[in-house]
């Protein structure tokens, strides 16, 4: 968990000193706390940082950050509902549909879910084969070479456990080629594996998120990206392939004691402005469903 404060984070220019001088001091003792699904953190603080700057009611607030698996993260909120407690977030953003709209069914807490971004699978090669073309034939990787997140918790991991039976015919997990594969938690965890590999070996490869290979200035791959990479394309029809479409939906839950609500709702509507929309685009994202 991280924790940090909008005002001091933009304290360093005059132009955010103006804008700071503008916001309700009241603004500034306001505290969001935020759960978010590991591919979009860096995005999330990306349009955190900017919200600071952009003169809004509550642009001073102060964010607390947790991060994790959309699973996870549903299940904490679950259980704290359930057992007749606040809810810990005021903010879920869900790499999914389908959890946010669950959660709406289930617990009164819970508000109307909204879409802010559609996600990009890519198959990221940084010490392992040219994966160009995709992940060619199975039967050439050794054990634990290909790294995957938790179908179960991580709609990343869904949407590779969908391209492997699609395009490959093979079942993940209790299939032949289990051995061929490590699973980590969060597409996070995924990344990292990926990202801090050696040539040949465990995790030299994996299903991870566009946006973490994204320099979030352009809505391009980062320049001098190592290894090789293929970009999967989500369906238009459902079954379809290459993939479902990972449609990424948010959803404010109420309860949570010092909450404010109207902060909530302002920073909501930074994220699907214009504004927020360009910085999620930054990120390697569509914008539309």
């Amino acid at each position: 968990m991280r924790s940090f404060s909008i005002s001091k984070l933009v304290l360093g220019t005059s132009i955010a000193m103006a804008a700071l001088s503008a916001i309700p001091a009241s603004a500034q003792s306001v505290t969001i706390n935020v759960a978010v699904a590991a591919n979009f953190v860096d995005t999330l603080n990306n349009l955190i940082t900017a919200y600071g700057s952009a003169g809004y009611t509550y642009s001073g607030a102060n964010f607390t950050i947790t991060s994790g698996a959309t699973a996870t993260l549903a299940s904490n909120i679950s259980t704290a509902l359930n057992a007749s407690n606040p809810t810990p977030y005021d903010l879920f953003f869900a790499a999914d549909d389908t959890t946010p709209a669950a959660l709406d069914a289930s617990y009164t807490a819970v508000q109307t879910p909204w879409f802010y971004a559609q996600g990009k699978l890519v198959l990221w090669s940084k010490n392992g084969p040219n994966v160009t073309s995709g992940l060619g034939t199975i039967t050439g990787y050794s054990a634990g070479q290909i790294a995957i997140a938790n179908p179960s918790t991580a709609p990343y991991g869904k949407a590779a456990q969908e391209v492997l039976s699609r395009l490959h015919s093979i079942t993940y997990p209790g299939g032949s080629y289990d051995a061929k594969f490590t699973q980590y938690t969060t597409i996070g965890t995924t990344y990292t594996a990926v990202n801090t590999s050696s040539p040949g070996g465990t995790a030299s490869l994996g299903f991870v998120a566009k946006s973490q290979l994204c320099n979030g200035t352009s809505g391009a791959y980062k320049t001098g990206l190592a290894g090789t990479w293929h970009e999967y394309s989500p369906t238009t029809t459902v079954g379809g392939n290459d993939h479902e479409k990972i449609l990424q939906h948010a959803v404010a839950i109420t309860g949570r004691p010092g909450a404010n609500a109207s902060a909530v709702t302002d920073f909501s509507n930074f994220v699907t402005s214009t504004a927020g929309k360009a910085i999620i685009a930054n990120w390697c994202y569509l914008t539309t469903p």
